[in-house]
């Protein structure tokens, strides 16, 4: 189908439907996260992990906030212009001293299956980093096949930079991806040249990572279809394993930074549309195949089988082979799950050194989800892995008539089945392949924080 077809489709949908941005990695999201956090309560969640009474193992999440150059697309973590080893120095330091915390904490050596390291990773040398990685191996138990990833800034990243992390055990890598054309790249106050970013993806691959991960922005400052057909070519000639399509958020309550674009040299909400829609038919004809909320993979990529055999999990980290339902944040304003609670890191240096001295860990604040809050989780995640929501297995898990429960939201979904996004009967709710690129209004409808927010 051509993409004016596409098009013309999509933009009466989104229309009728809106947009609803949330990816639902969190839910609720952070700002229902509450700063009189229950230390106790932590601790005795952290106690069942350590019995491993509910998960069998651990997802690691290492968040560096320094970086040589604020950029301003990145509203998710606070971030800090630094170019002073000093600073890498300490906050190596007391990165190390959060991971001998935890392993006071959890006394028998949880199994981490999954390593995050995001942020600025680059700020730190290799030798400080090789040594968060030696300190978490000999606190915890890092899986053999385990997932070990890092985000890079491709422009610092040569290929004996590549090969390190490599021999360090990373086996992802997952490179940010702005538009090549220098006019786009200004306001985003970027200083990235096209050659940057393709050299990395090649030395990614003649280092041997597994997977090598694009997140790609579209609706830069500047940006037109012409501009982001030419990166996605560049792209699919690079061959990555997996190319995640990113909305560019303009969020100046959240990066006030922004306020040096000007509003007119941001694409319109129809323009973004055609990007959106071009990539996802480019990139199916050359192979990938969509996963979902934004994310292609090669067909025999481990997330592809995974949605196939109905395997896939949906977390703080996206999509993945092995739930997240354990996840411990080290670093500053780091994000964490440990049973039913959600956790924030302190968000400035003053807080998140000053807890760990007192032999504290840094949370600022959490939420303990609520029964309600469990239940439309899993029914948003089971949509977003499976396309499929069986209404029995829900009642299985939860004590609750699905049709009473959801009365609203099965009343408010009948609009959407009449638009064929989804189909609707007695014993499941099924998204249809129209109904994927809305897939987060979907969800939506069961977002109990959206609906109060309306």
């Amino acid at each position: 189908m051509l993409v004016s077809d596409f098009f013309e489709t999509y933009s009466d949908l989104i229309r009728r439907f809106g947009c609803n941005y949330a990816d639902y990695r969190l839910y609720p999201e952070i700002g229902y996260f509450v700063e009189a956090c229950d230390a106790h309560a932590y601790s005795a969640w952290l106690g069942h992990c350590k019995t491993r009474r509910f998960c069998r193992s651990l997802t690691v999440n290492i968040h560096v906030p320094f970086c040589h150059l604020l950029h301003f697309y990145s509203p998710h973590f606070d971030q800090d212009v630094s170019n002073n080893s000093d600073s890498a120095k300490k906050y190596h330091d007391y990165l190390l001293r959060e991971i001998k915390l935890y392993s006071q904490l959890l006394t028998d050596p949880p199994i981490v299956e999954q390593l995050y390291v995001g942020g600025a990773s680059n700020f730190l040398s290799y030798a400080q980093l090789n040594s968060v990685i030696q300190e978490i191996q000999q606190n915890f138990t890092l899986m053999k096949e385990g997932k070990l990833c890092i985000e890079i800034d491709s422009k610092q990243m040569s290929e004996s930079s590549l090969q390190a992390l490599r021999e360090m055990g990373f086996n992802c890598v997952v490179i940010g991806m702005q538009d090549f054309d220098q006019g786009t790249q200004q306001p985003l106050h970027s200083s990235r040249i096209e050659a940057s970013p393709l050299c990395a993806i090649r030395n990614a691959h003649q280092a041997g990572f597994k997977t090598i991960k694009i997140e790609l922005f579209y609706g830069l400052p500047k940006q037109n279809l012409e501009k982001f057909a030419h990166i996605l070519e560049k792209i699919i000639t690079a061959n990555p394993h997996q190319i995640s399509l990113l909305n560019y958020f303009y969020r100046l309550d959240k990066v006030k930074l922004q306020r040096n674009i000007n509003l007119e040299d941001l694409p319109c909400e129809e323009v973004r549309l055609e990007m959106r829609l071009f990539a996802m038919i480019r990139l199916t004809e050359v192979g990938y195949v969509y996963i979902g909320m934004g994310l292609f993979a090669k067909y025999s990529d481990p997330l592809v089988v995974a949605k196939h055999q109905g395997r896939l999990h949906y977390g703080l980290q996206g999509y993945s082979i092995s739930s997240d339902s354990c996840c411990i944040a080290l670093g500053i304003s780091g994000i964490g799950n440990i049973g039913p609670m959600l956790s924030q890191n302190a968000c400035d240096f003053v807080n998140y050194y000053s807890k760990l001295e007192c032999n504290m860990l840094p949370i600022m604040r959490c939420i303990t989800l609520s029964g309600d809050d469990l239940i439309r989780r899993s029914v948003m995640q089971a949509l977003i892995c499976h396309s499929v929501l069986s209404i029995e297995s829900v009642e299985t898990f939860f004590p609750i008539e699905f049709k009473n429960y959801f009365a609203m939201e099965l009343a408010e979904l009948v609009t959407y089945a009449q638009a064929e996004l989804i189909t609707l009967d007695d014993e499941q709710i099924t998204v249809t392949p129209k109904g994927w690129l809305l897939i987060n209004n979907i969800c939506g409808v069961f977002d109990k924080y959206l609906r109060t927010r309306k």
